[in-house]
């Protein structure tokens, strides 16, 4: 084979190396600033129904509402309500990656939904679930004395998103998820165990 097709068959093979790691809304990938995470589309813990406070800011606007989470081994269903009870949005995940939404801007959008899913699961799942389902990206924890910190860092070094209290679901325990422009803090006010 002469030097320019072996050059052709070398880049043929990276392109379709490349090809072949995709990543598919089917599987359940979530971009995260250049690296990905493989959303858990099951809850892989005691099943659980949690009522959390969330508030969201970034640089021009704050939200803030009550979030209602039911964790099974067969799905996660998050349904956020206003201050006064009035539903805002619903969000369903189900194993083979379903998901299903429904309710306001900009939670009814795949994208913004699945982001924040991913950083609620960066945040309360152990760091031995998360792990495997990161490419490009990576975690480290260090315990103080007020808690553990998360880490989440791209291949190259930057911190995409740091995490103070991650996996600590105790009630009236802030967990806030920290990112370049903007701001995430849960409380968890219930915590119900299932049977």
């Amino acid at each position: 084979m002469s030097g320019r097709g072996l050059a052709l068959a070398l880049c043929l093979l990276l392109l379709s190396g490349c090809q072949q790691w995709r990543t598919p809304a089917a599987k359940g990938w979530v971009m995260l600033d250049g690296g990905y995470y493989q959303l858990v589309d099951n809850w892989p813990e005691r099943p659980q129904q949690l009522l959390q406070q969330i508030n969201w800011r970034d640089e021009q606007q704050q939200q803030q509402f009550v979030l209602s989470a039911l964790l099974t081994a067969d799905s996660i269903l998050l349904v956020a309500l206003s201050p006064i009870g009035q539903e805002l949005w619903r969000l369903h995940y189900q194993p083979q990656h379903q998901l299903t939404l429904s309710g306001i801007a900009p939670f009814n959008q795949p994208e913004f939904a699945k982001r924040l899913l991913a950083e609620m699961q960066l945040a309360l799942l152990d760091s031995s679930i998360i792990t495997p389902r990161l490419y490009g990206l990576t975690l480290t924890e260090h315990t103080t004395t007020i808690g553990t910190e998360r880490y989440i860092n791209h291949a190259n070094g930057r911190l995409i998103l740091q995490i103070d209290h991650s996996a600590q679901i105790s009630t009236m325990t802030p967990i806030t998820l920290k990112g370049h422009h903007y701001q995430l803090q849960i409380t968890t006010l219930q915590q119900d165990f299932l049977p």
